[in-house]
């Protein structure tokens, strides 16, 4: 089987980096471009998990790939990820498995037309970050890759041996809106209150509140299958952060190039106006960020 993992940042390289050990039965592709790709292709993929560093080298590193993929694992930031895509057209079939991980609910309906295959909706829990080139960085135990169950035959063992914790579960959306909880109400605040995500729970709390319930309203209308002690959960986990912990759009916005904007927030403003439903501080903040 070849698998192939399309943008090695913090979670594609802890991805990727663990499924080196799988070579002596699959083709591990490496997809990279510039730097990153010269130093992996030179000097393997440096990988500090917690303490521990160590070397990976796939089976091949490419820019460019044309033979037929069976898995790939798409974790580029969501505006590169058609990009990606078509950078592989030829070597996606009808056969290929495609799986986003990335910080939205949308990724397929945003990639759908763009190939053949089958694509099917992922998540995955992680603290980590490309710490230099061709150097990633996994800063605590944290790690659970979640994936819809019809693809647990041909993943499961393979991921097991690896060592990468996954859970298959039936209802594959739940989970994704569950993070998605989090990561829209933080991203969103972060960006708009230029502060950490500790100090957006210590200092703005009522608003951290009320954006979640505005979230949660979305995925409820949406026929998401969530819970409101999602919202609770939520809240617990942004009060045990660091204080000027940051969020990737608001470091998206801090290095002033491409964000992720329209992923994390706009897609809930549209969608809601969509159910003629009002969203007021999720539209005040968002037009706030869009003007930037």
């Amino acid at each position: 089987m070849r698998i192939a993992i399309v943008g090695l940042g913090g979670v594609g390289g802890y991805i990727g980096a663990k499924l080196c050990s799988l070579k002596d039965e699959d083709e591990i592709i490496f997809i990279a471009r510039g730097e990153q790709l010269e130093a992996i292709k030179n000097k393997g993929l440096r990988l500090i998990d917690i303490n521990e560093e160590s070397l990976y080298t796939p089976t091949e590193v490419k820019e460019n790939y044309h033979k037929t993929l069976d898995i790939i694992f798409l974790c580029t930031k969501s505006y590169h990820a058609k990009e990606a895509l078509l950078n592989l057209k030829n070597a996606i079939t009808e056969k290929t498995t495609i799986i986003p991980i990335a910080n939205g609910v949308n990724s397929i309906h945003n990639l759908q037309d763009l190939s053949p295959a089958q694509l099917l909706d992922a998540c995955v829990y992680i603290v980590s970050h490309k710490l230099s080139t061709g150097l990633i960085k996994k800063v605590n135990n944290v790690f659970a890759l979640i994936l819809p169950k019809e693809i647990e035959d041909v993943l499961g063992k393979r991921l097991k041996k690896a060592g990468l914790r996954t859970k298959f579960v039936d209802d594959i959306q739940k989970e994704v809106w569950k993070k998605y909880l989090f990561i829209s109400a933080m991203g969103t605040m972060t960006s708009f209150y230029e502060k950490g995500m500790g100090r957006i729970y210590k200092e703005h709390h009522e608003e951290l509140v009320l954006i979640l319930k505005e979230i949660f309203s979305v995925a409820k209308v949406e026929g998401i299958n969530i819970e409101e002690k999602e919202i609770i959960k939520a809240l617990d986990t942004a009060s045990k952060l660091p204080l000027d912990a940051a969020t990737s759009l608001w470091l998206d916005f801090q290095n002033g190039g491409l964000n992720e904007l329209e992923t994390i927030s706009t897609y809930l403003v549209k969608t809601a106006q969509a159910h003629q439903m009002k969203l007021p501080l999720m539209q005040k903040m968002n037009k706030a960020l869009s003007d930037k």
